[in-house]
């Protein structure tokens, strides 16, 4: 197989490694299991630019080197080409990548992925936007606001700059007034004020813990998690529920699952973390499920 590796060279795991060791390892790993292997480094700037050339070059397989963010992109570059896609776990996070069984190590994700299998996966999709795992509305996106002006402004770095939002978001208002339209068999509608709405590509898998985990990337469906709290102490313990990972067994939010659902509201814009990354979206917010519609790379042991 043809595989293109396309590196962020400012991801989370290259910052605090030697770059050249990790790419290095990742070379070999891929040719040791018969691969005719391509590997780039690109900048956050240029990854776009970088995404595109190496789609042009139309390898078998393209695999992104990053955190979910660094994914989102290419999710969006690749579209409906055939192309298969696949991600060695380099960032903060790490969602997708932790989905499908990969090693966090890079090079042991290369060894598994060098040896995988492609299988398809679903893809969501908001207006006209593509995501892999969920895409978030109410304090969390602000939560990552505050947390890069915090890293620009004291130098902070990443997860002492998330825990000092964290702490933040529990004294300010996040409640969004939206009415939610689930496609479902009872077709329910409803106004709803929330400090926070999530709509996952599949569902979470309840009690996981801290990371919110996904048991399926196929099986073609939105869940939604609604949170129904008011004033910093009901947003501390739908936090702390959320971080044992109970989605959809805590008192406080509410879930369903459907295959589309809009979300309008009298905003103009909504700020939404689609896959981590921040994004501004004009209402209404229209998901849709699109059942595995992308090609996949998974290690050769998966569930």
């Amino acid at each position: 197989m043809r595989i293109m590796v396309l590196l962020n060279e400012k991801a989370g795991t290259l910052a605090d490694r030697e770059p050249g060791a990790i790419a290095s390892d990742i070379r070999a790993a891929f040719a040791h299991a018969g691969h005719t292997i391509n590997l780039v480094t690109a900048k956050p700037q240029d990854m776009r630019l970088a995404l595109g050339k190496a789609i042009t070059a139309r390898p078998d397989a393209l695999v992104i080197g990053g955190g979910d963010g660094t994914l989102h992109g290419a999710v969006n570059q690749v579209r409906d080409t055939p192309m298969v896609l696949g991600v060695l776990p380099l960032g903060t996070m790490n969602l997708t990548a932790r989905d499908i069984g990969l090693p966090l190590d890079p090079a042991a994700a290369a060894k598994a992925l060098a040896r995988g299998t492609v299988a398809p996966v679903d893809v969501a999709m908001v207006n006209n936007v593509r995501f892999l795992h969920s895409a978030v509305l109410g304090f969390y996106p602000w939560m990552i606001l505050d947390r890069e002006r915090a890293r620009r402004r004291r130098g902070l770095r990443k997860w002492p700059a998330m825990v000092r939002a964290a702490w933040r978001a529990l004294f300010r208002r996040h409640e969004l007034e939206v009415e939610v339209v689930l496609a479902t068999d009872s077709g329910e509608t409803a106004q709803i004020r929330t400090p926070l709405l999530v709509v996952a590509n599949n569902r979470f898998v309840d009690g996981a813990g801290p990371v919110p985990s996904r048991a399926s990337l196929a099986d073609g469906e939105l869940a939604v998690y609604v949170a129904e709290t008011k004033g910093p102490l009901s947003l501390l313990r739908l936090a702390t529920a959320v971080a044992a990972g109970h989605w959809e067994t805590a008192p406080a939010i509410r879930f369903a699952a459907c295959r589309s659902v809009t979300v309008a509201s009298k905003r103009h814009r909504i700020r939404v973390a689609l896959d981590g990354e921040l994004v501004h979206l004009v209402p209404p917010l229209n998901f849709r499920i699109l059942s595995r519609r992308l090609s996949f790379l998974f290690p050769k042991r998966r569930e």
